[in-house]
């Protein structure tokens, strides 16, 4: 692995970018030189949130097979997630083909661990399968389904009151670690409900993402929306170069939801916990 450390002139323009001021980045972004696979990424992500889907999938053929570069492998699957996607969505189905068998074999020439080699067969595996039509993979995120007869808020209460005693139902804390709970298997309308009262002050990822999940299914639109907004602007990288949340990718169920115009508002928000 040959990880390439981002200078901070580098790491400061990409602060920029992930502040949402899109057009300033990128003319800083032009007067750096080298660092092109991290580029291609960073060009890759906002072209998908641009919708410009032509762009983002060259910059990702041009990038990604560079991904050891950088640590993160989350940077790989969720720029994988929007690529198939896109190919599926714009027909380019051949293309993707040929990136994902390419990209195997040059992997696969190299002298890296097997069990490395064998989560890149797994991953263009399961790619190359959702592109011919398989929709039931493990590299989409399962979809949740509306409860009507989950368990109670008694129940629930009962549990935090077991596991997490410490902590009370009228509480961020408390509602935190319920949560987790309630959107999967509580009343799906109680649970929204207690969401929403504590929504402003939750900071973990996975609730507002599921909560926008069962307002999307609940034909709560605009609610769903707020909450991935809400996911977004706490959304923080893991590498400097992811400058926007390309994970929202990895939820089929939430693909309806990412319209031109709400991706466009998605990439000019303040992100990373600015």
């Amino acid at each position: 692995m040959s990880i390439v450390k981002i200078p901070k002139k580098l790491r400061d323009i990409l602060d920029t970018l992930r502040s949402g001021q899109i057009e300033i980045g990128l003319e800083q972004l032009e007067q750096i030189k080298g660092f092109d696979p991290q580029k291609a990424i960073v060009h890759a992500e906002i072209n998908y949130f641009n919708s410009n889907y032509e762009s983002a999938m060259t910059n990702d053929e041009n990038g990604l097979p560079f991904n050891d570069q950088w640590y993160a492998g989350n940077v790989l699957s969720e720029h994988f997630s929007a690529y198939t996607n896109t190919a599926l969505m714009t027909g380019s189905i051949l293309r993707a083909e040929t990136f994902y068998s390419n990209f195997l074999t040059e992997k696969e020439k190299l002298n890296l661990p097997e069990h490395q080699i064998r989560t890149y067969r797994f991953q263009i595996e399961r790619h190359l399968a959702k592109l011919k039509g398989e929709n039931d993979l493990s590299i989409s995120r399962k979809p949740l389904k509306i409860v009507k007869n989950g368990k109670s808020i008694d129940e629930f209460i009962a549990q935090l009151k077991q596991y997490r005693p410490k902590l009370t139902f009228d509480s961020e804390k408390g509602a935190e670690y319920l949560l987790h709970f309630m959107l999967e298997s509580g009343n799906t309308d109680e649970s929204l409900a207690y969401y929403e009262k504590f929504a402003a002050k939750i900071f973990l990822d996975d609730i507002h993402i599921n909560a926008a999940k069962l307002f999307y299914l609940t034909g709560q639109i605009d609610k769903a929306k707020q909450a991935i907004i809400r996911f977004a602007k706490n959304w923080y990288p893991v590498e400097h170069i992811q400058i926007a949340p390309m994970v929202l990718f990895n939820y089929d169920d939430l693909l309806p939801l990412l319209t031109k115009e709400f991706k466009q508002e998605i990439l000019s928000l303040p992100k990373g916990k600015q």
